[in-house]
């Protein structure tokens, strides 16, 4: 008993651990964040289990947080096997109200109906609701691998690295569910195992980042681009002569109708080629234009050149001429006049 619950409860912590980095880490991206917040669910509702398993006396408020995490597992797996599909880069407005409702809701249930007094409320109806949710995005999260498991029954030995590391993380996911079904419908099936395959999984991660020197969050289930450069060269050829970034107002979606591409694929095709995404791009050649008008429209302010620039505030023009040029704008401007002195 003792050697398995160290076992367990190590993968938990270390999960822990994990799942704080990658929601902190520096440069992270949209999928970092839904893998962290997804092995953090895990960690939250498999250590409750584990002191559960060990303990039976244990304080019903834990359980309730337990279950609770239950009902992110679910959406946060979609979340993140759908953002490596699409090569999404930011959390989208319906996706935060999803997650915020969801939140919400389990705040509001859990301050009302405590499971320390009504765990028959809980263990009758809740719970099961609760399952239910995590069940259905498990299976909207799969949609987004069909094609990997097609090709994985077929040839597997002809999958890259990362694209056996995503069926890895989803096989994972599924058995772990799989248990904890089981053990709320079938009574006397212990959901331990969810524990051990959680923790079997997190090493498997260990040694992928650590020995493989991998990242821990491939970036795209995608196949790059064969004219990603190409079809790049012609965005910022349009960008560069019509301006559309002066429109302080102007979107992916808008950019994407003045280029003649899909907003899928221009997406794809920052991402890739420019590796920074919409915001940052638009943002660098506002910063560009604003550098030019500093050395010819002497009668505009600094605040005046921003907005002819396609920036909306004064504080988002010196917030982002900062973190491009390293410069505010007034210190840009110092030094031309330092150079034009000499």
């Amino acid at each position: 008993m003792s050697v398995l619950f160290l076992f367990a409860s190590l993968g938990v912590i270390n999960g822990v651990l994990l799942s704080v980095y990658l929601l902190t880490k520096k440069g992270r991206q949209i999928i970092d964040t839904y893998f962290g917040a997804l092995i953090l669910a895990l960690c939250v509702r498999i250590g409750k289990s584990v002191l559960v398993h060990f303990d039976r006396g244990t304080d019903k408020l834990i359980l309730q947080v337990g279950l609770s995490a239950c009902l992110f597992i679910g959406p946060f797996f979609y979340l993140y096997l759908r953002s490596l599909n699409k090569n999404e880069t930011y959390l989208k407005r319906k996706d935060g109200l999803l997650l915020s409702t969801l939140l919400l809701a389990i705040i509001a249930i859990g301050i009302a109906f405590p499971y320390r007094t009504h765990p028959d409320f809980w263990n009758l109806y809740l719970v099961k609701g609760i399952y239910v949710v995590w069940a259905f995005f498990l299976i909207a999260g799969l949609y987004y691998t069909r094609s990997l498991f097609a090709r994985t029954f077929g040839s597997y030995g002809q999958l890259k690295a990362d694209e056996r590391y995503i069926v890895g993380i989803a096989l994972s996911v599924v058995f772990i569910t799989i248990t904890y079904q089981i053990a709320l419908f079938v009574d006397g099936f212990t959901y331990i195992w969810g524990s051990i395959i959680f923790s079997i999984s997190f090493y498997y991660l260990a040694f992928r980042k650590l020995l493989a020197k991998q990242a821990l969050t491939p970036k795209t289930m995608q196949s790059p681009l064969e004219e990603g450069q190409k079809l790049f060269q012609q965005v910022e050829e349009f960008m560069v002569k019509q301006k559309p970034f002066i429109n302080p107002k102007l979107k992916l979606d808008d950019l994407a109708d003045q280029v003649g591409l899909s907003r899928h694929l221009l997406s794809r095709i920052l991402n890739e080629e420019y590796q920074h995404g919409f915001s940052y791009y638009v943002k660098a050649h506002r910063v560009d234009e604003a550098k030019k008008l500093i050395e010819v429209r002497h009668e505009l302010s600094l605040e005046g050149i921003g907005f002819e620039a396609g920036f909306n505030s004064k504080s988002s023009f010196f917030d982002a001429f900062k973190k491009i040029t390293s410069l505010t704008p007034s210190a840009y401007k110092k030094t031309l006049l330092a150079d034009q002195e000499l």
